[in-house]
C-alpha cells in the first residue's frame, strides 16, 4: 500500500515524479484513485507561490526538485509505479500548506 508523503513516479502527461497527498483513511479504502502533487527538477519555481523546494537526499530522486500543490491531480492507482522516497512529516506539512495557499482553504 502507498502511504501519504510516498515520493512515486506516475504516468501523468509524461513519466515524472510526485508526492501522495491523499489522507491514510483514502489510501486504506477501496477507492482506485489517489490524489498527488506533482514533481519538477525546475528549481526557478520553487519561489512561486504554495510550491516547495525538496532535496534529492529526503525524495530518493537524482536531482533536488519542487513540489507543485497547483498541479493536484486525481490519478488512477495503478499509474503509481515505485516509491523511491517517503517525505519526512515537516516536509509533508509544508506541501500541504501549499495545497492550503492554492486552494485558499
Amino acid at each position: 500500500m502507498v502511504t501519504r508523503g510516498a515520493v512515486c513516479w506516475v504516468e501523468l502527461d509524461k513519466r515524472r515524479p510526485c508526492v501522495v497527498v491523499s489522507a491514510e483513511d483514502v489510501l486504506r479504502s477501496e477507492v482506485w484513485q489517489t490524489h498527488v502533487v506533482p514533481l519538477t527538477s525546475n528549481l526557478d519555481r520553487a519561489g512561486l507561490a504554495g510550491n516547495v523546494a525538496l532535496n534529492a537526499a529526503v525524495t530518493g530522486l537524482p536531482a533536488d526538485s519542487v513540489a507543485v500543490p497547483l498541479g493536484l491531480e486525481l490519478v488512477d492507482r495503478s499509474w503509481l509505479a515505485e516509491a523511491v522516497g517517503q517525505l519526512p512529516a515537516a516536509l509533508v506539512d509544508a506541501v500541504d500548506d501549499g495545497l492550503r495557499a492554492v486552494l485558499d482553504l
